[in-house]
């Protein structure tokens, strides 16, 4: 079964049973301030333990997710038109939730619209563009 939610931003999250795929129009970050994007969660067993909206926020080299007084976070740094890739850290109570997948799929986003090449050291976010969005792979170095 495949179920859709339309989000804030013009963000649109396709979800199945453990698979999230966001489509966006991110804007370009150049500026201080940080990025906001509200989620709802990926399906409806969920929504009883996790609020009904969360935000993703990308800052300067990080994009992050706060739930519940915690912080799922993927780091990056951005050098020249690449977007290096380097860990992304979900905590231990919001893990099996998809917040990782998440947050790939908005990094991944990211760079495409900024125009950035990408390098990924992240095992996870290697291991999900394998799995899940093959397509990224060609803007790989």
């Amino acid at each position: 079964m495949f179920s859709k939610f339309r989000l804030f931003n013009g963000l649109i999250v396709n979800t199945a049973r453990r698979t999230c795929s966001i489509y966006s129009g991110y804007q370009n970050t150049t500026s201080k301030s940080p990025t906001v994007n509200l989620l709802k969660p990926a399906s409806p067993y969920r929504q009883a333990r996790f609020p009904s909206t969360f935000q993703i926020t990308t800052t300067n080299n990080q994009i992050y997710i706060d739930v519940q007084g915690r912080r799922a976070v993927l780091l990056f740094d951005l050098h020249e038109q690449v977007m290096t890739i380097t860990h992304t850290k979900v905590p231990k109570e919001l893990g099996g939730h998809g917040f990782g997948k998440i947050l790939a799929k908005a990094a991944l986003d990211f760079a495409l619209s900024n125009g950035y090449f990408l390098r990924v050291k992240c095992a996870f976010v290697k291991h999900y563009i394998e799995k899940y969005e093959p397509q990224y792979a060609q803007y790989m170095i």
